[in-house]
């Protein structure tokens, strides 16, 4: 019985360490906004590519090669309820191009889902994608009930034989837009009205935390996702701190800086693969 009551009053103080944590950061949404950026290493494909925009080993879009001879096109298969958005043209779904800076969100209309595959090019004359380089495809991703948006950036030959797919990236903020192009939030807005930033943020290796004031004797506690310590650092000076990945899983994560028992940050932090 004591064993019992013992893990129940774990569980509950982990309960009770994450619901603080997600107060204290819901308390200003636009904080949150997080752009997940996946760079690989230029992809063409003989056939198709299948592209998992949220990196969850679930194919979201497939990339591929449809016709013959002359008739030879690049098409975009939706997978599940995805979408991509683009104009209806001569019995045709033609996905758009897109410039870098382009708003991409559910008012970039129209929106397509698999019962209409697009054709980004077809021969020499037929698609917005004809011969064009670093252009970018606008995605949404569907997650149980949650929407995202996000793009990808594809070169197609002017004869439209050939496709590469360069890198991917989506607002991890349901129903958030982002810019075509865009990879990742400029420093002022995570350091605008704050003490701290935090750059980059998604990031795979390393990020830093830059703070306005100079710590002394700090201390830094990263949370798993269920309120759980991973890691702690003590002892912390200065204005940066440096912090590396190490053996930290990808996934998302809460830090909590804190000077003298007084909290300095709490953020959300995600680490990609």
């Amino acid at each position: 019985m004591l064993v019992i009551m013992k893990t129940k009053n774990v569980l509950h103080k982990r309960a009770t360490i994450l619901s603080t944590l997600l107060i204290l950061l819901f308390a200003n949404s636009k904080l949150y906004s997080q752009i997940v950026y996946t760079d690989i290493p230029d992809a063409t494909p003989n056939a198709t590519y299948s592209l998992d925009l949220n990196n969850d080993t679930i194919v979201d879009f497939i990339i591929y090669f449809g016709g013959s001879g002359s008739t030879i096109g690049v098409m975009c298969n939706p997978q599940n309820n995805n979408a991509y958005s683009g104009n209806f043209v001569n019995g045709t779904n033609l996905p758009w191009a897109l410039s870098t800076s382009n708003s991409i969100c559910e008012s970039l209309a129209t929106w397509y889902d698999f019962n209409n595959p697009g054709t980004l090019a077809l021969g020499t004359n037929i698609g917005h994608w004809v011969g064009v380089s670093d252009k970018y495809l606008a995605l949404k991703l569907i997650v149980g009930t949650n929407t995202y948006y996000g793009w990808a950036r594809i070169d197609i030959l002017s004869n439209s034989a050939s496709f590469t797919i360069k890198d991917y990236a989506y607002e991890s903020t349901p129903n958030a837009c982002i810019q075509s192009g865009q990879n990742s939030l400029e420093i002022s807005e995570y350091s605008k009205n704050k003490l701290y930033s935090i750059f980059p943020n998604p990031f795979k290796f390393s990020t830093t935390i830059q703070t306005k004031s100079n710590l002394k004797n700090a201390s830094l506690n990263i949370y798993n996702s269920n309120g759980q310590i991973v890691r702690q650092e003590n002892n912390l000076s200065g204005h940066t701190i440096f912090l590396s990945r190490d053996a930290l899983s990808s996934g998302l994560y809460f830090i909590k800086l804190t000077e003298e028992n007084k909290v300095i940050a709490i953020e959300k932090i995600l680490i990609t693969n």
